[in-house]
């Protein structure tokens, strides 16, 4: 009885509990929900980021909000019974309005397939002001809203790209998003020129693209086999505006002014479904070249400059994609360049010792002309719903020439900067190359146990370069009361090629993980001949500066991953082991010959995906990789094309281990259109790879040799954040970088004795933000940036080095009367702590006016100033362990032209009148549909409630 009394009140409180848990667990069950599949009405396309409302029937009340997924799919959960109204609206389209009922018998509701239709001439009657949100973060990929970016008239894709936060072009057209460079642009998913991005960048009009993504993902291989390969990229994929799917559309634009600066472009394109053709063509002298240069890098003389200049270029190309995605599907592309290039620079280095420092001062100016041939070709073949068969041939041509000259002195460190050394030099060169690769995929999955799959892949790649070239050099040593000169002439022949066969299996051993077996074989090939010959010495050979080399490196790859896939997360986790074995033979000196060597290394990978939510989610990625060392890094061979500035190999070096981390957060509601992305990365090497660098304080020469290091390591911190304020036609974002880097270096200490390990620690902290305001009648934008930098070194006597980069813009437009618009943007940019003569402030004005006439306003004349105020200038700053150096380079500077453009379309039978080419509103004509210019701006639209 006691026992019983004593817990009473514990299970009356028991019994209680549990009824509750009942009583809450039914209602719980009583909740119901509606599902359903918003598509577009004429192409039967799911829709995303529609916006689905729920009102109660009563009083319109917001109880629930939803958005549509990528294949048009939206769901409301936990819903009581009773009555509601769905609000389905989306940019462009007539809003759909559904009454429904959740009763205790029916609790769940399909909506089936909702269907939108494209939104016409609109009636007198009230309307709701709404935006599509600017910036939206998603699993790995973030999505900008291309007419949320207001452009100038007859922009293209790079003009936009500028725009956009978190990603970057420099001034030779290289795209980086997020600090990693993008090397291929897709249109609608679809290669576009395959791996060359300034084709699109520079030559798609911005009007025609909807949505700018810039995509996180594994390789085309890793893509079709299911197998990481290791070779993630960052892409950026163009999605076509709706109504620019079905038909013909295309430009052509002139341009002549100041200076004789000209540009002249054309383009043709045809869509239907799946299919593209495209038909380019550009050339100007305003340092817009369409294309890149398949001969950079190719050739070992002075090819390219080194930066900067004016580059005078045409292009012509095509590009196709046929067929349906599920079944057979080819591509490719073909395109002819020409480019001239003139350009100048000139630097300031300062090296780094322990008791002091000393100074190189150069001026170069090279002239460099390229001509280019691409042709790619994608065949993608579905022969069932088993089995997959892809190829991909490329090749390219690239014929060369150059002339450069170049002044150069090192100064002693003391408070008169005696003269050291001084070079004066010519050198010049003729060369063409070629390189052909392709890779033949086969892919099958097994009918017996879904998801085990067999994937054999077969690649390639050849390449021969030839050049012929000039050197004349005239070397003071000063201080040895010496003069040296070096005339000769040179052939150089590099000649190679790779060959992988790769094999896989996917074995799925539970409902939803896997495991992966992977084996590669590589061999690969270099040969290189250099011979020169002395002019001075009746044209003989001369040994000192030939060499002619037989490289080989073999290497296998076996590789075991798990993966699992649940409906919040996704991880996998697999290690490579990397046997190799490299050798390299000198048939002129046998003394040079490498002897072979084997090396075993260990690669492990991880990979987490945690989804919190359709809006949150948070992915953390680790990857370990070797590197080895090149051939011409083991090479024991000095060499002295430059007496002054000697480059020799290390037979000793061992291969380089990398460790990478990344984290990152993205969230999107899109309730308020707010979007955050936190990104972390870090990374440390082991057994690093850095040049060590050896004075001679008698000639001022430098002999570099690379070895190896442990403490190279970084690390990165990246937020950016977008979102609109309550009056939705201000917008604001802000980017926010966070980096440090440890790099190792070595000096020679007293500049002739043992070399000395230098620290170099450099942090540095980015901001950019800006503020928009977007109406009917002008635009506004607002940014401001501030760059920070600083490096300590651990040698005793150097002090700390600061930076800072400072500056903002102003980006204005006014919308007038008769279809003319006018703009103008301020670039202000500012410099402090770069060397003498390097701290420079400048003001960039350009300013333009524009008229849209002709029936549909297809025609646009435009008269446009570059560089009003004459200031233009550009100066960059690299650090190491062992010198700082900064540089000036030559640009275009200040120029008038008058352009004229005719832009064409005959979308879906349409003729080239019914489809709007004016973007702005007849404020004379009351409920006419307000909507964004071809990309511009994202003004607000009004849609019929």
């Amino acid at each position: 009885m006691k026992f019983l009394f004593m817990h009473r009140n514990k299970l009356l409180l028991l019994f209680f509990l549990i009824s509750f848990i009942d009583m809450v667990a039914q209602t719980s069950n009583k909740k119901g929900g509606l599902w359903g599949i918003v598509k577009d009405t004429e192409e039967e396309i799911p829709l995303e980021q529609v916006s689905v409302r729920l009102l109660a029937a009563k009083d319109s009340a917001l109880v629930s909000f939803a958005t549509s997924d990528s294949i048009g799919k939206f769901r409301i959960r936990n819903l009581n019974p009773g009555r509601y109204i769905v609000s389905l609206s989306f940019l462009g389209y007539e809003a759909v309005y559904k009454n429904v009922s959740i009763t205790s018998q029916n609790r769940w509701v399909n909506l089936g397939t909702v269907t939108m239709n494209p939104s016409g001439i609109l009636l007198k009657e009230a309307v709701i002001v709404g935006k599509v949100p600017e910036i939206v973060t998603k699993e790995d990929t973030i999505e900008y809203n291309a007419d949320s970016y207001k452009t100038r008239p007859n922009a293209v894709v790079e003009d936009l790209l500028k725009k956009l936060p978190g990603v970057e072009v420099d001034s030779d057209g290289k795209i980086t998003a997020g600090g990693k460079e993008i090397k291929k642009i897709l249109v609608d998913g679809k290669e576009f020129f395959t791996n060359d991005p300034k084709v699109a960048s520079k030559n798609l009009p911005v009007d025609i693209v909807d949505k700018l993504q810039v995509i996180d993902r594994k390789s085309d291989l890793a893509r079709l086999t299911g197998v990481d390969d290791g070779e993630d990229e960052k892409v950026i994929n163009l999605t076509i505006k709706k109504g620019m799917k079905k038909g013909w559309f295309g430009s052509a634009e002139g341009g002549y002014g100041t200076q004789n600066r000209y540009l002249f472009n054309g383009m043709l394109n045809r869509m239907v479904n799946e299919s593209q053709f495209s038909l380019l063509t550009n050339g100007n002298n305003t340092n817009n070249m369409g294309v890149g240069d398949f001969g950079s890098g190719r050739y070992s003389g002075g090819f390219g400059g080194a930066g900067g200049g004016i580059n005078t270029s045409w292009f012509a190309g095509t590009n196709f994609n046929a067929g349906k995605s599920d079944k057979f599907r080819v591509g490719g592309d073909v395109s002819l360049a020409f480019s001239d290039q003139d350009s100048w620079n000139k630097s300031q280095r300062q090296n780094l010792f322990a008791d002091s420092t000393s100074y190189d001062n150069s001026e170069q100016r090279n002239r460099t002309k390229s001509h280019n041939l691409g042709v790619n070709f994608r065949m993608h073949w579905e022969l069932d719903s088993l089995s997959t068969i892809e190829f991909m041939p490329n090749f390219s041509y690239n014929k060369s020439s150059y002339h450069a000259s170049n002044e150069s002195a090192t100064l002693a460190g003391n408070a008169e900067r005696d003269s050291v050394n001084s070079t004066l030099g010519r050198t010049s060169g003729d060369g063409h190359s070629f390189q052909a690769s392709g890779r033949l995929t086969v892919n099958r999955k097994f009918k017996r146990k879904k998801g085990r799959q067999l994937s054999i892949n077969f690649g390639y790649d050849i390449n021969r370069t030839d050049e012929d070239g000039m050197n004349y050099s005239i070397n003071n040593l000063y201080r040895l009361g010496r003069k040296d000169t070096v005339d000769q002439t040179t052939q150089n022949k590099v000649w190679g090629g790779t060959y992988r066969a790769t094999v896989s299996y996917i074995e799925p051993i539970f409902k939803s993980s896997f495991l992966t077996f992977s084996y590669e074989y590589k061999y690969n090939f270099n040969n290189a001949d250099r011979f020169a010959y002395d002019l001075m010495n009746e044209a003989k050979i001369d040994s000192a500066y030939s060499n002619s080399f037989r490289n080989t490196f073999q290497s296998q790859r076996a590789g075991v991953n798990f993966k699992t896939v649940k409906e919040k997360y996704i991880y996998s986790i697999g290690v490579n082991v990397d046997p190799s074995r490299s050798e390299s033979e000198n048939l002129i000196d046998t003394a040079r010959t490498v002897p072979s060597r084997t090396v075993v290394n260990v690669s492990p990978n991880l990979f987490f995906i945690y989804r919190m939510n359709k809006r949150n989610n948070l992915r953390f990625d680790y990857r370990g990789r070797t590197r080895q060392p090149s051939i011409s890094q083991l090479q024991p061979v000095s060499n002295i094309t430059d007496p002054l500035r000697i480059r020799t190999g290390n037979p000793n070096l061992s291969p380089s281990y990398e460790n990478n981390m990344q984290l990152r957060f993205n969230s999107f509601k899109p309730e308020t259109q707010q979007s955050i992305m936190a990104y972390m990365s870090g990374g440390f090497t082991t057994n690093s790879i850095v040049n060590k660098t050896t004075y001679n304080s008698e000639t001022g020469g430098q002999t570099t040799m690379p070895v190896n290091v442990n403490g190279v390591w970084n690390m990165s911190a990246s937020f950016m954040y977008n979102t609109p304020l309550r009056n939705k036609k201000f917008q604001i974002n802000s980017f926010t970088n966070l980096g440090y880097n440890n790099n190792i270096g070595f000096v020679t200490l007293k500049k002739d004795g043992d070399s000395q390990r230098n620290v170099s620690r450099t942090f540095n902290v980015r901001e950019s933000a800006g503020i928009t305001y977007r109406s009917d009648w002008f635009d506004i934008g607002l940014r401001g940036n501030y760059y920070y930098s600083r490096t300590g070194n651990s040698l005793p006597g150097q002090n700390s080095q600061d930076i800072m980069t400072y500056g903002g813009s102003f980006d204005g437009s006014l919308h007038l009367p008769c279809s003319i618009d006018i703009g103008t943007n301020f670039d202000y940019s500012g410099n402090k702590g770069y060397s003498s003569g390097y701290d420079k402030n400048q003001m960039l004005w350009n300013a333009q006016a524009s008229w849209q006439f002709l029936k549909g306003k297809n025609a646009t004349l435009m008269f446009k100033i570059y560089d009003i105020l004459q200031q233009r200038s550009s100066i960059s700053r690299s650090v190491t362990g062992n010198y700082i150096q900064d540089m000036e380079y030559n640009t275009l500077t200040s120029y008038c032209m008058l352009q004229f453009s005719y832009r064409f379309n005959a979308m879906g039978g349409k003729r080239n009148s019914d489809v709007k080419q004016d973007s702005r509103p007849n404020r004379h004509k009351e409920g006419y549909r307000m909507g964004p210019p071809p990309g511009g701006s994202g003004r607000g639209y009004k849609i019929r409630y």
